[in-house]
């Protein structure tokens, strides 16, 4: 169409001589003429822009599906390992408070209560020991420190893992103020009336478990203990649900 607009400027007089008013109605018929070719061209334009650009987004969606995908298996993994090591620590705090029930029973009434100088030995071994529950929330930590949180779509999901790392977080604090109560408190008491190298070795004699009975000191260090693993188990309890829950959620993503 350009092309035929020159010709007409450059040569006016080709055709008969056209006017300019001639001339302009000549490229207003010749537009009226082509408009539907430029209509076509320019929603050709559009559309190649908008298929590359709907093709860089959808790229970019599958690039961040696969990142997502890594990060739910990544954190499966973390999951089970903590699954396993709450039941760990549950079992053993329960081992624990049991043990410690047994000797506050006999302290209270040793008639109605007894135990053997060999089962008290082995019971203050057993209150003595701290099972640990060790998260690991090395996926977590990455996923809010690299901003890739975005990557969760799902809302619950990420609810229930704030909810989860939370609670966890808060077992890792009473296990901290745990370990200093005994350090500072339990720690000394034991020391200095329990050879502890021989505790849970049949070191206890009779004499020494009758004494128990009136030991004021001993009472309350087996009250505490009791308190802080009480807390600490309802506390494991707790992060294991939340953690159970987890599980499911992310096994069920793993099958889409």
């Amino acid at each position: 169409m350009e092309e035929r607009i020159k010709q007409e400027h450059e040569h006016p007089h080709k055709n008969g001589g056209t006017t300019p008013h001639k001339r302009k109605n000549r490229v207003m018929e010749l537009i009226v003429e082509m408009w539907p070719a430029y209509l076509i061209e320019i929603l050709v334009i559009i559309l190649g822009i908008w298929v590359t650009m709907a093709f860089e987004q959808w790229r970019e969606s599958r690039k961040e599906m696969e990142v997502e995908k890594v990060y739910q298996k990544n954190l499966l993994a973390d999951i089970n390992d903590d699954i396993v090591s709450l039941k760990y620590a549950i079992d053993n705090t329960q081992i624990l408070l049991d043990r410690g029930n047994e000797l506050l029973n006999y302290i209270d009434d040793p008639g109605k209560n007894p135990v053997t100088t060999a089962k008290a030995d082995s019971d203050i071994k057993e209150i003595l020991s701290r099972p640990k529950f060790m998260t690991h929330d090395a996926t977590f930590s990455d996923l809010k420190s690299s901003g890739n949180l975005r990557l969760l779509k799902d809302i619950s999901l990420k609810n229930l893992l704030f909810s989860y790392y939370s609670e966890a977080e808060g077992v890792k604090g009473l296990q901290d103020a745990e370990q200093q109560t005994t350090i500072v408190v339990a720690g000394p008491y034991f020391m200095k009336h329990f050879p502890l190298a021989n505790i849970g070795k049949l070191a206890l004699t009779t004499q020494q478990l009758q004494n128990l009975v009136t030991d004021v000191e001993f009472g309350n260090n087996l009250l505490l203990r009791k308190h802080n693993r009480d807390e600490l188990l309802e506390g494991y309890q707790k992060a294991n649900k939340l953690a159970v829950e987890l599980k499911k959620e992310l096994e069920e993503r793993a099958k889409e």
